[in-house]
């Protein structure tokens, strides 16, 4: 274990909670969407938990690509962390992590700047979101063809789950219909009465 430079334990580390995060972002986001939890959660909170989880990821994203800039094994350079296809190894593999990395850009700048720009920052805002959704499928192909522990057990439980959880949140976006508005209790004044 003393042996094994700190950047690889870093660059694996922090690229497995990228994923992980990424896989949460996208699942808060159907969540909010399908309103699946009702009243366990508020759409604010949600959203609140969806945005936080996304800085957090794009952050620890961040993370991953400058260690592997300073990794003593297989040193990439600014370009190559920035441009897909041109890894010094694997390019395909490296390259959909980039693809996934540039995916994410959009969505993460406007929807810092949107409500400064109105209407046409959220006409835009919402074009760049739904660019975004491609970045999860690219982020899993890229873990799964260069992440050096993607067959472990444990690696594969979390591809696992996180795989199925979004399926199943996609599933029920598809077949649960969204709550409709709730019925006023009995007795209790509707905005319609006097």
């Amino acid at each position: 274990m003393a042996d094994i430079a700190w950047t690889w334990l870093g660059i694996r580390a922090s690229g497995v909670t990228a994923w992980a995060l990424l896989t949460a972002v996208v699942l808060w986001g159907i969540l909010l969407k399908t309103q699946l939890l009702g009243r366990l959660a508020s759409p604010m909170r949600l959203l609140d938990l969806h945005r936080w989880l996304g800085v957090v990821a794009v952050l620890f994203l961040a993370v991953h690509m400058v260690l592997l800039m300073f990794d003593s094994f297989m040193r990439f350079s600014i370009w190559q962390v920035l441009v897909p296809g041109i890894a010094p190894n694997e390019p395909l593999a490296y390259g959909l992590g980039v693809l996934a990395f540039w995916l994410l850009i959009p969505v993460t700048f406007l929807g810092r700047i949107r409500a400064k720009m109105g209407l046409v920052g959220n006409a835009w805002f919402k074009r760049a979101h739904l660019i975004a959704y491609a970045a999860w499928p690219f982020a899993t192909a890229h873990y799964v063809l260069a992440g050096t522990d993607a067959l472990a057990d444990w690696s594969l439980g979390l591809l696992f789950t996180g795989t199925a959880l979004i399926v199943m949140a996609l599933l029920a976006r598809g077949f649960v219909p969204a709550p409709g508005p709730s019925r006023p209790v009995k007795g209790e004044p509707t905005l319609t009465s006097s």
